[in-house]
């Protein structure tokens, strides 16, 4: 049996569809976790379960005792409160019950040692669940030139290079001193947390992926692009779900040997 891997979902609303001249009915809120984040892990050697945002801080302690790994999905953005700042005019849909269901996940996961990947959105909570702050719209506070970061494209298809550091733990997973990527984000990583390096960038200077500083003391890295729609087309990004995995089983040998 492989490492148990936590993947992230979200809430979604699901209604009826409106007879003519009605809106819609609501029929309540549905968990979606996307197929490719749990493909991911699952071709790696992983086994993913997904985890439902509800139940808050008591949840995400019980669901982390029973996972190896924690793969933080995409998504909503996160309420700035989180980082000690008032909203402004640009910021998007935010999931009450998801923000702080994934603090509290993160939370209880750094404190047992397990090793955590963020993706877009899972880069940021993570960034900000130690110590970090976000930027709540690119282009609102760095100016126009950020606007390649929502790209139009099919979610396979690259938006931008970016340039992964030398050295790099990121880096080696992936192979590649530039690599090609995705880009679907209105906000990024503004202060970076202290526990964390940059270890890839655009050519903006927008962060696009950061690690642990000390992967001794915490195994975490995460990217800014969706790296999930783009394992298909380059083994570069595979190799990252492949990592977590990996870590996954160090933790997990680790933890039955205590």
């Amino acid at each position: 049996m492989g490492s148990v891997i936590g993947v992230t979902a979200t809430l979604k609303e699901d209604g009826e569809a409106p007879a003519p001249g009605e809106v819609s009915r609501p029929l309540g809120e549905y968990v979606r976790a996307d197929l490719d984040y749990v493909e991911g892990v699952y071709e790696a050697g992983g086994v993913p379960i997904v985890l439902p945002p509800v139940g808050g801080a008591r949840s995400a302690e019980a669901l982390v005792g029973a996972m190896d790994g924690l793969l933080l999905s995409g998504g909503s953005d996160l309420d700035p409160k989180y980082y000690g700042e008032a909203w402004l005019p640009e910021m998007g849909e935010t999931i009450p019950e998801r923000d702080e269901f994934e603090m509290a996940l993160v939370g209880a996961a750094l404190w047992r040692g397990i090793p955590i990947f963020g993706i877009c959105r899972g880069l940021q909570v993570l960034n900000v669940a130690l110590g970090g702050t976000l930027y709540q719209d690119i282009a609102a506070q760095l100016g126009a030139e950020a606007s390649q970061h929502r790209q139009t494209a099919l979610k396979w298809q690259p938006a931008h290079e970016v340039e992964v550091r030398g050295g790099s733990w990121v880096g080696e997973a992936m192979g590649e001193a530039g690599v090609k990527v995705n880009s679907y984000h209105h906000q990024a990583v503004k202060d970076l947390a202290e526990s964390l390096v940059v270890s890839g960038t655009s050519s903006d200077g927008i962060i696009e992926a950061v690690e642990s500083r000390d992967f001794s003391e915490q195994w975490v890295f995460g990217v800014q692009w969706h790296a999930e729609a783009m394992r298909r087309v380059g083994v570069e990004h595979r190799n990252l779900f492949a990592a977590l995995v990996s870590a996954a089983e160090n933790h997990a040998v680790r933890r039955e040997a205590a």
